[in-house]
């Protein structure tokens, strides 16, 4: 028997060819997993994102809401009775050309009740008036509270305590009605009477807050057109709600 042969056989290598076709074959494995992993992360990212705009945009829509209900609130005395509120219980603004709109509610708080700052009322009698606006420049949603012992005009003050941050938009319809049935009969930006309105459809437009999370697209605005995603890639989405004035409602038509 040839020794030498034999330990040649045993001890012999890869071939040139058969290394080339095995860096090869981990190349495209980790080309593979790369690929997976990257595409991973990026649907995570989004998932968590969209999990973010959810959160977002149901604190709005609830914030805003819950005053919304409270609009035209009387608190009824122990000696006497109203039957009417005094102020304006809810106005606004119309920002033309995209410009975001405005909201103003007021009501009759009790003691304890706090505006949207924060500040709490300290004797019966008193009015809550709290103004909805977005500072555009900044994608803030703000909203400035007042108490007063009378109703006082509704205004539009330039700022306010910082609601929510990466919100690009934010627009009212007002439901009105005009047959006294208290159902409505149409939406309007701006309604002539501001005593017809009987409930209030609410829109905010929420970004992400990362960038690059969507790859290029489209989504749908306040006004439910579609709009071409930005540069930014942020993911976008509009949420709407549409909430009755209950003082103005009762079980009678």
């Amino acid at each position: 028997m040839n020794t030498n042969n034999f330990e040649y056989s045993s001890l012999r290598g890869f071939s040139l060819v058969e290394l080339m076709i095995a860096m090869t074959l981990g190349l495209v494995l980790l080309l593979v997993i790369g690929t997976v992993f990257v595409s991973s992360r990026q649907i995570f990212r989004e998932q968590e994102d969209n999990a973010r705009l959810q959160e977002s945009g149901r604190y709005a829509l609830e914030i805003i809401g819950r005053s919304i209900k409270q609009a035209g609130h009387v608190e009824v005395p122990f000696t006497g009775f109203k039957v009417a509120f005094e102020g304006t219980a809810i106005s606004g603004t119309n920002g033309a050309g995209g410009v975001a709109d405005t909201l103003t509610v007021q009501y009759e708080g009790a003691v304890g009740d706090r505006d949207c700052e924060g500040a709490g009322v300290t004797a019966a009698g008193r009015i809550i008036q709290n103004h909805f606006n977005l500072d555009s420049l900044n994608a803030q949603l703000q909203c400035k509270g007042d108490i007063a012992d009378i109703p006082p005009p509704p205004a539009a003050p330039p700022s306010g305590q910082v609601l929510l941050d990466n919100v690009e938009d934010f627009q009212v319809l007002y439901g009105i009605d005009t047959s006294g049935d208290q159902s409505v009969d149409q939406y309007t930006e701006m309604p002539v009477d501001w005593s017809q309105v009987v409930t209030t459809r609410i829109c905010v437009l929420i970004r992400s807050e990362k960038l690059n999370v969507v790859s290029a697209g489209n989504y749908l605005n306040c006004s439910g057109t579609s709009v071409a995603i930005p540069s930014d890639r942020r993911l976008r989405r509009a949420f709407t709600a549409t909430i009755n004035l209950r003082n103005r409602i009762n079980s009678a038509p």
